[in-house]
C-alpha cells in the first residue's frame, strides 16, 4: 500500500473523525478540520490524523488558510473528504426558521463548494473529492426539509462538479450515509423511544459500524475509484429503498 495524504473537514466527531482515524491506522498521513481548536487537539490526541486546523467551512478564508496548512504540512494532496455540516432544526416546514435555514445552506452547501474549489486548486492529479451528501438527500426525513434540502443540493454540487473536472483528473464522488454515530444522532440512537422506530426504517437491521463508513472512505479517496466519479453511493443499510 502506497500511503497517501487527506484532507477530511468535519473530522473531529461522528462520520468525519471515524474516517480520519481508519485511514490514519491504515498508514495515511491525514489533515482533519474543525470547527474549534479544542476539539480539533482532542480528535488528533485520539489518532484522527497528523495535524488539524480550526475552520468554518461557510468562511471561504479559513478554508484557504486551512488548505494552506495541510498543504504544507503534507507536502500536497491526494484526496478531500468534505464532510463537515450542521443538522436541521427537526420541526416541522411550517415552524422553520428562514435564518437558521440560511445558516444550515451557508454551511452544508456554500461550504461544500469553498471546499471544492480549494481542492481543485490543491489537489493533485489526479485527485479524490468525496462530498458527504447523506442519505436524506435520496429520501427525505420527515421534519427535517431544510436539512433534506440542504443535503439535495450537496448532492447536486457533487454531481455539477463531476461534470466539469473529472476530464482534467478529479473525480467528483458523493457518498449518502445512513445512521452512524455521532454528537448529530446519538440523541436518536440512544432513545430508547425513537432508536426502534428509526431501526424499522432500514433492513439491515442495524445502524452504521465505524469500519462501514471507514472502509468505504479509504476505497473512494484512492486511486481505483475514479470511474465512480458523479455517483452518489448510499452507505445506510437499505433504508434509502
Amino acid at each position: 500500500m502506497t500511503a497517501r495524504r487527506y484532507l477530511i473537514t468535519g473530522g473531529t466527531s461522528g462520520i468525519g473523525r471515524a474516517v480520519a482515524r481508519h485511514l490514519t491506522a491504515s498508514g495515511h498521513r491525514v489533515w482533519i478540520t474543525g470547527t474549534r481548536t479544542e476539539t480539533v487537539d482532542a480528535a488528533l490526541a485520539e489518532g484522527a490524523g497528523v495535524g488539524g486546523s480550526a475552520c468554518d467551512i461557510a468562511d471561504p478564508a479559513a478554508v484557504a488558510a486551512a488548505f494552506a496548512d495541510a498543504v504544507t504540512a503534507l507536502g500536497g494532496i491526494d484526496g478531500v473528504f468534505v464532510n463537515a455540516g450542521i443538522d436541521g432544526q427537526g420541526v416541522e416546514a411550517e415552524k422553520l426558521d428562514p435564518e437558521l435555514m440560511r445558516r444550515l445552506f451557508d454551511v452544508n452547501v456554500v461550504g461544500v463548494l469553498n471546499c471544492a474549489q480549494q481542492a481543485h486548486t490543491h489537489l493533485d492529479r489526479p485527485g479524490v473529492i468525496v462530498v458527504n451528501a447523506s442519505v436524506n438527500a435520496l429520501r427525505p426525513e420527515l421534519h427535517f426539509a431544510d436539512y433534506n434540502a440542504s443535503k439535495a443540493a450537496a448532492l447536486s454540487v457533487a454531481r455539477s462538479l463531476a461534470l466539469e473536472w473529472s476530464a482534467g483528473g478529479i473525480a467528483v464522488i458523493a457518498v449518502c450515509p445512513g445512521y452512524f454515530p455521532s454528537r448529530m444522532t446519538n440523541p436518536f440512537l440512544s432513545d430508547p423511544e425513537v432508536a426502534p422506530g428509526l431501526l424499522a426504517q432500514i433492513p439491515a437491521g442495524r445502524f452504521g459500524h465505524d469500519q462501514d463508513i471507514g472502509a468505504l472512505l479509504e476505497f473512494l479517496l484512492g486511486p481505483d475509484s475514479h470511474y465512480l466519479t458523479g455517483a452518489a453511493i448510499p452507505i445506510d443499510g437499505g433504508r434509502n429503498v
